[in-house]
């Protein structure tokens, strides 16, 4: 037993007790670590340590989060007080920090949350019971968990471990607070029974339906849907079975999750159960389904009323829908899905978000439609008169949006508008009809205004221009158009103007002309080239073309045309000794006459010869003889005697070649027949049917075709009558003629044998080239039968070839490789080196050049494409924005929120004030006193431009809107400066300008000043100067102000660190002698000899500069006081130019502005005569005087009542003096030698000035310099407030309504605006309040400044011209990186391969995938994704189509548009727009990150003071109530009035129609409301309630601040608004 007891040690009481304890600790840890983790799911941020937990949560900052977490419509985000908790972390709890803490517990209100969880306000605050806090955290989250809005709370007893020290900590806590801890396990019980009977039957109704669920049966689950105790709304009996799918799939999913995490611990019932929110949004998701579905069906079978009714339905919860815009719904909705199925690749039905576009674009559509067909209406009316003004107004208007209209062509307009409407079927004019009758008349126009005036050059542009619409227009005949054109306007009567119809008749005259010329050319051409190749046909064709001119050509005549014109051109070429010479038109006319004069001849011949032939056959001796006898068969040695023997022969030969077979036998009767012509021996012709052939040529029907002669007759003439002659001849001298033929004979053979022998001599190389061809066919022979042994082995000779041009190959290779192997690194580098030089060369011809060329261009255009890498930063970058623009708005809201509590609070503080004037006066409320009350009631107490009055309040508003807009757009200011003389616009800048702008005394304000002067600067050398040294010698107004402003205000800090040193060395250095004057130097060494010696010089006392300077000792003291002078002026200018970045940034900048102004309008001017003229502004203005008088700017430190001595003030002069003169470089006048060497000095000491000037003009930009951006004005966190006395604002007002007109000439341009809400200018009785006596101009008022214009209004997104150009962009870009071409116009103009099609789809296909990787909000416009649809062909074709409108709206110029778009691509390239630019980088990330931050600390400081103003008006109402001590719980009593008693105290005016004499039956009870300020006005009437009037005391200060006395109540009772404010001021608020 001992041992039993020793090792089970029994634990005493206070040991049980202790342990207890320790327990209870430990569970409330745990129930702390629960808390912590559910609050960190919900809020998403991390807590502290369970330990720590209870401290964080009494500030209330994470228990507001959590009620806007759940219930942001009872605590928005700007409510929570020190959200960040800084003010927490700095100095601790405040009071305010409650105020979260009520906002948690408004917000468990609003969910519904039993108040029997609700701990006290100060439970949290003082910590006197934290654990009933997190008792209610955990009650929140199974509450919010039912309503599936917030995830479960773990259960992590026994899961989670604490030190000893931890759970010793808390139990030590838990015995501070004293109280029982709360029973966590009962949460679940306990809010079931707290649950209202509503709630709770709505819980039994969401069972019952997830029951029904379950069951799988529709009729029962769409009976549990219909109870109307679960609340549920939009139930469709048709689409019950559908509910009952989507739930069933809902519900499964949601137990399929509780399963997988599910655990030992229990389970609540809706971790799988559905609930009421979740059915609900079920029932929505199937409602909107359906919806989307009865509008697609809709859009299939094209119904408007089925369209318009489905698109009613209210789950679509559509705006804007109007019955009468059906059409244009079902054209957008359309086309919208028609774009999505395009898009996407699957037919889907829109989303609602999609049809509320579609809506909202058809609605645009309908009112454009409806606009258009007005206008068209009046344009169609105007036709039907004849008023062509008239006509010409309706068409200039903007409605129609046409094409430029000229007035000066009216009645062409008229006259042509109206007979196309007289030929319209329907007898008025369609809109694009009209438009493209408008771009053509407005062309015609142009071009008769260009005929008029003689301009050629506008006349072509306006030609060729495709809006005109003529057709075969050549530019080569511009000039033939427009003499024409101008000829036939001449003939025009009463100078109208030539209509479209003669513009191109003239134009098809001019070109049917040049078309005739230009074929008689092309014949002539294509005659030459057929005689020249000797081509028969061609010729023929040629020469039958109607251009040729050739009359009377005869196919058959063809060879002897080509012939006499082959010996033309011989001829042609020989006289002009040119080989190539041509025929001319005259020529080929010439020849085909010949030749058909010649015809003519053969022709009378062929007959003469038929004749012959008749006369043989027949044979008639005495005819045949006639026939040979006729002049056209020319034949000679015709005898007549030998008559009988010619008949006899002529028929033996004919007999004889008959018997042959032999058709020159017949050829006397064929019909074909050929004879030598004179001069054309050889030329054969067909004579029956004029048909002429070749001799070689075969003729249908026949062998082949042989000559026919006429010299068979003439040989048989010629015999006969030879023989005759010789029988004659040889009759008498028969034995000579046998010695002779024997002579004869021998002499021939030995001739003929000699020639034989001389012919083969001197044709030796004829003898051996036919030996040589003999051989060569000798040779061929063999070749032949190689060559056929080659085919037959053909495969074998080409393995063979192939091996060895492959190993010749591969040698070549392997030596060229290994010679580029042992020179790698030298191939590299000339590698490299040409592929940088040219990728060098092109991009400096596309950054450099105004016109780059296309293949330029189409080599850098992919830098305008965008890479995943852009698209991830750019969506940040978009996102950023975003959240940028939503908390400016945000915080204008809360700005506009802080004004009206500010004149809430005002009027607060007015009406107590005038509360206890009315009652130090009138003690009691009499008739007599009455309407003084009434009228004290309504006086201001508060005087002038500040009084709380509505007309003062918009009158000091427009002032500080006014002044604002001055600060911010400099050009004002600018401007009124420079219209002001200089006298007063100096007197007005140290008057106004420095007061505005607070002397530049912070960030801000000098960077507004700097703008100011800069711009003013600029303003003055655009319209003032008029050569770079008026800025010298015109001593500008502007250059004063800032010189003086830099010196003075911000920059006296400067010259004196600057200046100061170097100058107070020099000053302290008495010793020193600096005096270059030859005379001068010279008396002075004459009386120091003197003073030394004490006897008078000898030399002479006036001596001219050359005689002094013979004296050496006069030299001598030049040369010293020319290198101390040099050493003075080296060490300021060394203290200058070392001490740069001490200068004022504003006088640098200014000093950068001038020099770009200058050399933006005079871009002639040297950079030597420009940086003369920065010098003359940074030194000789800023610096200069500071060096001449270092006193009298306080560079230098000088004692009271010193002044500089006569030397030093030389010295100083000097020095300053030398160093104007080397800012100038400008040299001192004189040919001594100390002149020179001070000129060397300073030309030398000039190139150091210029180096200076260039750094002083080396600055950044203000921007940068003061960290200024779109942002800055809206970050600040308190407004700017500017001090300006009563008469500077009334002068400002003055100037600028004197010079409005050319301030601000447009009506719409903001100051104009401002100035008319300012009206006037008032007086100074009306700005001070007070009488004209007493009325101080000189007193000073504060303003606020703030900006009237939002920067950020958001504009409808309307296709404009920037639109068309952008998608005109993308097309053009889409082309040139896929076809290829020299120009832009020959690409447009060309047809596109197969191969660039495929190309192009490859592109677009690239851009589709990468669109899909975009962010929604980053992708491209819907028009751009449209155009990427288009083929090749289309996107040309679009292309042209926007060029021409690009013209019509002015954006490009006639007539190269295309070089003009070409150059603004490159331009993009160069310099990336917006629209397709990547990202802007890491930097602007950065800067938009910490505009965001700044924008929230703004937003956080808002926050606090909207709360601080609610609190105070909450507590000035508190003070205003009757409450002590005693009664700080009793409520306020009703009081009751009669209407009778109203009246008479002059509450009551009266009421309608109720009679006087019945105010003593109506009675009304002002009962306070439940919030302090609120009242509820009850009317009685015989007893009988009638009704009930809020009325809120605010609201009643807010109509006397409005100047409104009587208001309406019941809208019947008319009542008095100042004495009901007393009659509650006396019963209700403290006197």
């Amino acid at each position: 037993m001992a041992d039993c007891s020793g090792r089970y040690e029994r634990l005493t009481a206070e040991q049980m007790d202790e342990q207890r304890i320790q327990n209870v600790a430990y569970q409330y840890l745990c129930r702390l670590e629960e808390a912590k983790r559910w609050m960190e799911a919900c809020l998403g941020e991390e807590l502290p340590a369970p330990s720590e937990l209870e401290e964080a949560l009494r500030n209330g900052v994470f228990l507001a989060k959590l009620g806007h977490r759940f219930a942001p419509n009872a605590v928005a985000l700007k409510k929570i007080y020190d959200p960040e908790q800084l003010r927490y972390q700095a100095a601790g709890l405040q009071f305010r920090h409650t105020d979260n803490i009520n906002h948690w517990r408004n917000a468990m209100t609003t969910l519904g949350l039993p108040s029997i969880f609700y701990p006290e306000t100060t439970d949290v605050y003082d910590r006197k019971n934290m654990p009933r806090a997190v008792y209610c955290i955990h009650a929140l989250s199974l509450y919010l968990y039912r309503l599936g809005l917030a995830p479960q709370i773990q259960d992590l007893y026994g899961k989670v471990k604490f030190t000893e020290e931890e759970i010793n900590n808390m139990k030590s806590e838990l015995d501070k607070y004293g109280i029982q801890m709360p029973a966590f396990n009962k949460i679940g019980g306990i809010l079931a029974n707290e649950l209202s009977v509503d709630e709770a039957a709505a819980h039994a109704a969401v069972i019952a339906i997830n029951e029904a669920v379950d069951r799988g049966e529709v009729a029962v689950t769409a009976g549990a849907l219909r109870n109307p105790n679960a609340q549920l709304a939009e139930l469709q009996d048709a689409l019950m079975a559908v509910y009952q799918e989507m739930l069933q799939q809902d519900k499964n999913r949601k137990r399929h999750a509780a399963n997988r995490g599910g655990g030992p611990e229990e389970k609540d019932i809706y971790e799988e159960f559905l609930t009421q929110r979740e059915i609900q949004n079920n029932i929505n998701l199937v409602n909107v389904r359906w919806a989307v579905e009865q509008v697609d069906e809709a859009l299939d079978s094209a119904d408007e009323l089925s369209l318009l009714s489905a698109l009613q339905l209210p789950c679509l919860a559509l705006r804007g829908l109007r019955t009468e815009n059906s059409p244009w719904y079902l054209d957008q909705l359309s086309a919208d899905r028609q774009q999505k199925a395009l898009e996407e690749g699957c037919v889907d039905p829109l989303d609602p978000d999609e049809l509320q576009e579609a809506v909202t674009l058809g609605n645009q559509e309908a009112h454009r439609a409806r606009t258009v067909d007005a206008a068209l209406q009046k344009v169609n009316e105007s036709l039907r008169l004849s008023d062509p003004r008239h006509t010409v107004s309706c068409l200039m208007t903007s409605d129609l949006q046409l094409p430029e209209v000229f007035p000066f062509a009216a009645a062409l307009y008229h006259r042509e508008l109206q007979l196309l409407q007289t030929q319209s079927t329907q007898g008025e004019l369609q809109q694009e009809e009209l438009f493209v009758a408008v771009e053509m008349l407005s062309a015609v126009a142009l071009i008769n205004q260009a005929l008029e005036a003689g301009r050629v050059q506008q006349f072509s542009c306006s030609l060729v221009s495709p809006s005109a619409g003529l057709s075969d227009v050549e530019d080569s005949l511009l000039d033939r158009y427009f003499e024409c054109l101008v000829g036939w306007k001449k003939k025009q009567l009463n100078g109208d103007l030539l209509t479209w119809n003669q513009l191109q008749e003239g134009i098809n005259s001019v070109n049917n002309s040049a078309e005739d010329e230009h074929q008689q050319v092309v014949c002539v051409r294509v005659v030459n080239q057929a005689v020249l190749r000797g081509d028969p046909d061609q010729l023929l064709s040629a020469l039958l073309l109607p251009s040729c001119g050739a009359e009377e050509v005869t196919p058959g005549n063809i060879w002897r045309y080509l012939t006499l014109l082959q010996r033309a051109r011989q001829h042609r070429a020989k006289v002009s000794r040119d080989p190539g010479a041509e025929l001319w038109l005259a020529d080929i006319q010439e020849a085909v006459t010949r030749v058909n004069q010649q015809s003519q001849k053969a022709l009378k011949m062929c007959l003469s010869l038929a004749a012959v032939n008749q006369a043989v056959k027949e044979n008639r001796v005495n005819q045949t003889l006639r026939v040979l006898s006729l002049p056209e068969v020319q034949l000679q040695e015709l005898l007549p005697v030998c008559a009988a023997e010619y008949q006899r022969e002529l028929l033996s030969l004919i007999n004889q070649r008959t018997l042959a077979g032999d058709n020159r036998v017949s050829g006397f009767r064929s019909s074909w027949m050929a004879r030598f012509l004179p001069g054309l021996e050889r030329d054969c012709r067909k004579l029956g049917e004029n048909q002429g052939l070749h001799p070689h040529t075969s003729v249908p029907g026949r062998r082949r075709y042989r000559i026919v002669f006429l010299s068979p007759i003439q040989e048989v003439v010629s015999r006969v009558s030879g023989s005759y002659s010789r029988s004659v001849l040889w009759r008498s001298s028969e034995a000579l003629l046998v010695r002779l033929q024997a002579a004869s004979r021998g002499f021939l053979l030995r001739q003929k044998l000699q020639a034989r022998r001389g012919y083969l001599s001197s044709h030796t190389p004829a003898v051996i080239i036919i030996q040589s061809h003999w051989r060569r066919f000798v040779q061929q022979g063999a070749y032949r039968r190689r060559l056929q042994f080659l085919y037959m082995n053909w495969r074998a000779v080409v393995k063979i070839q192939a091996f060895v041009k492959m190993w010749l190959a591969r040698r070549k290779y392997r030596a060229r490789l290994s010679f580029f192997r042992r020179h790698v690194g030298a191939v590299i580098k000339i590698q490299a080196f040409f592929r940088a030089n040219r990728a060098r060369e092109e991009y400096r011809m596309l950054v450099h050049s105004a016109t780059p060329p296309l293949s330029v261009v189409r080599k850098f255009v992919h830098l305008l494409d965008r890479g995943d890498g852009d698209i991830t930063e750019e969506a940040e970058l978009l996102r950023l924005r975003e959240e940028v623009v939503r908390s400016i708005r945000f915080n204008r809201q809360l700005e506009e929120d802080l004004t009206l509590m500010d004149l809430k609070i005002g009027l607060l503080v007015r009406n107590r004030a005038t509360l206890q004037e009315v009652v130090s006066h009138c003690k009691k409320l009499t008739k007599k006193n009455k309407e003084q009350l009434s009228d004290m009631m309504d006086v201001e107490r508060s005087k002038g431009l500040k009084a709380l009055s509505r007309e003062r309040r918009e009158r000091l508003e427009a002032y500080q809107h006014l002044f604002y807009l001055l600060q911010t757009q400099p050009l004002y200011l600018a401007q009124l400066i420079f219209l002001m003389p200089q006298s007063r616009s100096t007197s007005f800048m140290e008057m106004l300008v420095f007061s505005l702008f607070n002397y530049g005394s912070d960030c801000r304000d000098a960077f507004l000043l700097l703008q100011l002067f800069t711009a003013a600067l600029t303003h003055e050398i655009r319209e003032k100067v008029e050569q770079p040294q008026d800025i010298v010698t015109g001593n500008p107004t502007v250059i004063k102000m800032l010189v003086n402003f830099y010196r003075h205000a911000r920059g006296q800090n400067s010259l004196r660190e600057t200046l100061g040193p170097a100058l107070q060395d020099v000053l302290l250095d008495r010793t020193l002698s600096i005096r270059t004057d030859p005379v001068d130097v010279y008396k002075t060494w004459i009386n120091q000899t003197e003073t030394q010696t004490g006897h008078k010089s000898s030399l002479p006392y006036e001596v001219s500069p050359a005689d002094a300077l013979s004296h050496p000792e006069v030299q001598r003291r030049i040369d010293i006081a020319i290198i101390n002078l040099k050493n003075l002026t080296d060490r300021v200018l060394k203290a200058i130019t070392s001490n740069l970045h001490k200068l004022p940034y504003g006088l640098r900048y200014t000093a950068k502005v001038l020099r770009d102004a200058l050399k933006a309008k005079f871009p002639e001017a040297s950079e030597d005569e420009l940086y003369k003229i920065v010098g003359n502004l940074v030194y000789y203005r800023y610096m200069n005087p500071a060096v001449v008088a270092p006193d009298g700017f306080d560079v230098v430190d000088r004692s009271a009542g010193s002044a500089l001595q006569p030397e030093q003030r030389h010295i100083l002069g000097s020095i300053a003096r030398m160093l104007q003169h080397a800012a100038a470089n400008k040299h001192f006048h004189g040919d001594g030698y100390h002149v020179r060497a001070l000129n060397q000095y300073i030309s030398q000491t000039h190139s150091r000035f210029r180096k200076f000037l260039v750094c002083v003009c080396d600055v950044p930009e203000p921007e940068d310099r003061f960290n200024m951006d779109e942002y800055s004005e809206l970050l600040i966190v308190n407004k700017p407030v500017v001090y300006i006395s009563v008469s500077e604002l009334l002068n400002t007002h003055t100037l600028l309504l004197d010079h409005q007109e050319v301030l601000c000439p447009d009506p719409s341009n903001p100051l104009r605006l401002l100035l008319n809400d300012l009206g006037p200018v008032p007086t100074l009785q009306e700005l001070t309040g007070e009488s004209s006596s007493s009325a101080d101009p000189g007193s000073e008022v504060s303003l606020t400044l703030t900006n009237k214009f939002d920067i950020f209004n958001e504009s409808e997104d309307r296709p404009d011209a920037r639109g068309l150009l952008l998608s005109t962009k993308q097309l053009i870009i889409d082309v040139i990186r896929t076809q290829s071409g020299d120009s832009l116009t020959d690409m447009l103009r060309t047809s596109v391969s197969h191969d660039q099609e495929v190309c192009h789809d490859w592109l677009m296909q690239r851009r589709a995938r990468q669109d899909a990787r975009t962010p929604d909000k980053m992708k491209r416009n819907e028009s751009l994704v449209a155009n990427g649809n288009l083929s090749l062909e289309e996107k040309k074709r679009k292309i042209l189509r926007c060029l021409r409108r690009l013209e019509g709206l002015g954006v490009l110029r006639a007539p190269n548009p295309e070089n003009q778009i070409l150059q603004m691509i490159a331009k993009d390239i160069r310099h990336p727009s917006a629209a397709c630019a990547p990202p802007a980088g890491g930097a602007e990330l950065q800067k938009l990150r910490q505009t965001l931050s700044s924008l929230q600390d703004k937003s956080s400081f808002h926050s606090q003071q909207v709360d601080y103003y609610r609190h105070y008006i909450t507590s000035c109402l508190d003070h205003l109530t009757h409450s002590s001590k005693s009664t700080n719980k009793k409520k306020l009593p009703a009081l009751s009035y009669s209407a009778a008693r109203l009246q008479e105290k002059g509450v009551l005016v009266e009421i309608q129609d109720l009679p006087a004499t019945q105010f003593k039956n109506v009675v009304f009870d002002i009962v306070p409301g439940p919030e302090k300020g609120t009242f509820n006005v009850k009317a009685r009437f015989l007893g009988i309630e009638m009704e009930e009037f809020p009325l809120k005391y605010q609201d009643l200060l807010q109509l006397q601040y409005e100047g409104v006395a009587v208001m309406k109540m019941f809208d019947k009772a008319k009542i008095n608004v100042n004495l009901l404010i007393f009659l509650l001021n006396k019963k209700f608020f403290k006197k």
